[in-house]
């Protein structure tokens, strides 16, 4: 069925950048809410054995070094897109948030725009990078110490369960959406153009 679609849309270059370049858009929220929810999921089930403030602890308290390497990684992407960084929080418990980092724009709106996604979304993409990474150290060096893999195996679920997309980070990445749609529609449309897609 969705190669019919393909088959359909492919043909007509313009149309195929739109509907690739919202696809793409859309799809960070996608696979954050996912990761969200498949966390949630596996609390929740937790929790039915365990009392859930304790599941609770444990993924916002024993698994800080996430909560760490979601707050550096939005610090990270604002200072290579340019943006200000005005304060990071790395444990500053705040409604559902465990930490922060406050910024300020800086620039034309299409680099606002770019800085705004990339910001928002950037836990997800270094969490990507953190977990392949944690894959490859467990399968590629199978006679590591113990302490060693299980040290690896708790950075990666530590990055798991902080990966996703927190509520203000959606607010942030919808404000840049409408022009980084437009760029991507732009960049897929030459490379379509070019014959590479």
């Amino acid at each position: 069925m969705l190669a019919q679609y393909y088959d359909r849309i492919y043909p007509n270059m313009f149309l195929y950048a739109a509907v690739a370049a919202i696809l793409i858009s859309v799809a960070v929220i996608v696979v954050g809410f996912a990761i969200h929810m498949i966390g949630l999921t596996l609390a929740t089930l937790v929790g039915i054995f365990v009392d859930p403030w304790i599941v609770y602890a444990v993924i916002n308290y024993l698994f800080f070094p996430g909560v760490m390497i979601h707050e550096t990684a939005h610090a990270l992407f604002a200072l290579l897109t340019g943006a200000k960084v005005t304060e990071v929080a790395l444990f500053k418990k705040e409604g559902h948030s465990l930490g922060h980092v406050a910024f300020r724009n800086r620039g034309g709106v299409f680099l606002v725009a770019l800085q705004n996604i990339l910001i928002s979304a950037a836990p997800m993409f270094v969490g990507t990078a953190v977990l392949l990474g944690c894959r490859y150290v467990l399968l590629g060096y199978p006679d590591l110490a113990l302490w060693v893999k299980i040290l690896v195996g708790y950075l990666g679920i530590s990055m798991f369960f902080h990966m996703t997309m927190s509520p203000e980070d959606i607010k942030i990445y919808v404000r840049g959406l409408p022009l980084f749609s437009l760029l991507l529609f732009g960049v897929v449309l030459v490379f379509r153009a070019l014959g590479y897609l």
